[in-house]
Parts: structure tokens; C-alpha cells; sequence
């Protein structure tokens, strides 16, 4: 799958297809066709934009997570450390 960069830069291209479309002759199927290749790549993009957020915020959870776990085990050590000794 492309990248949202990659996809970003289609969708530039596919403008200025439409513009140099529209400035010649307007040929309404050419322009109704980029329309729709424009349109579907900008809702991809906002899909992997989305799924690409989601997974940094699971990965954040997941980091925040293994940190208190770490926490809790020490002051468990330490607390049996401490009636031990």
C-alpha cells in the first residue's frame, strides 16, 4: 500500500491534470474521471491517516502499560525486600 506523502502527491498531480484539462479543451469524461480518482485517493488518505493514528496511540497505551508494570514489580521487590530484611 502507498504511502499517505506518495498519495498526497498523486492527488497534486491529478489538479493539475484537471487544470490543464480545463484551460485547453474541456473534455467533461477526462475531468469527471481525475475527479473520481482525486476523490477516492484523498478518502484513502484520510483511512491510513486514521488507522495510522490509532496504531500510535495503541503503541503509546501499550509503552504507558509496560511502564507501570515495571513500577509495580519493583515496588513489589522492594516491599518484599523489605519484610525480609
Amino acid at each position: 500500500m502507498e504511502s499517505i506523502q506518495s498519495m498526497k502527491q498523486n492527488i497534486r498531480a491529478l489538479k493539475k491534470q484537471k487544470a490543464e484539462l480545463s484551460a485547453a479543451a474541456p473534455n467533461r469524461k477526462k475531468v469527471k474521471k481525475i475527479q473520481r480518482k482525486g476523490k477516492l485517493l484523498k478518502r484513502q488518505t484520510r483511512h491510513l491517516g486514521r488507522a495510522a493514528k490509532l496504531a500510535a496511540a495503541a503503541k503509546a497505551a501499550e509503552a504507558v502499560a509496560k511502564e507501570a508494570a515495571e513500577k509495580a514489580a519493583a515496588a513489589v521487590a522492594k516491599a518484599a525486600e523489605a519484610s525480609a530484611g
